[in-house]
C-alpha cells in the first residue's frame, strides 16, 4: 500500500518561518548590537564586535572602551550593555556575549600587553 502526500496549491503551502536565522543575520545582528552600544557610549574611544557565530546561535565578543566607566565596578559596567540591549530587543537573539568593558587606561594597559 503506497500513500504519497497531497500536492498542495500555492495558497494551501504550510507556513514557513517569515526570517529564518542564517549566519548573514547574525552578522547583521552584531552590526545592530554595535550601534546600540555606539549611541550608549557616543564618546568612546574604542567600540568593536566580532562574531564569532558558527550555525548555533549568534556568538558575539563586545569590546567597549569608554571614560564613563571609570569607578564603575565590572559587573555594573556589562548589566548596563546587557539592559540596554534587552531594552532594544536584541539581547534575547545572542546565544552568547563576552563583553569587555574597560577605560582607556585599562585599554592601554592591555593593549601595551598583547
Amino acid at each position: 500500500h503506497i500513500t504519497s502526500e497531497p500536492v498542495r496549491t500555492p495558497q494551501e503551502q504550510l507556513p514557513t518561518s517569515p526570517n529564518p536565522k542564517t549566519m548573514s543575520d547574525s552578522s547583521s545582528l552584531a552590526d545592530r548590537v554595535k550601534e546600540e552600544v555606539q549611541k550608549q557610549y557616543p564618546t568612546a574611544l574604542e567600540c568593536k564586535i566580532v562574531d564569532h557565530s558558527d550555525g548555533c546561535g549568534a556568538k558575539l565578543e563586545l569590546t567597549v572602551v569608554s571614560n564613563s566607566f571609570q569607578g564603575m565596578p565590572l559587573l555594573k559596567r556589562h548589566r548596563e550593555i546587557q539592559n540596554n540591549l534587552k531594552e532594544k530587543g536584541l539581547f534575547e537573539e545572542i546565544h552568547a556575549l563576552q563583553i569587555k568593558a574597560w577605560t582607556g587606561e585599562q585599554w592601554e594597559k592591555k593593549k601595551g600587553s598583547m
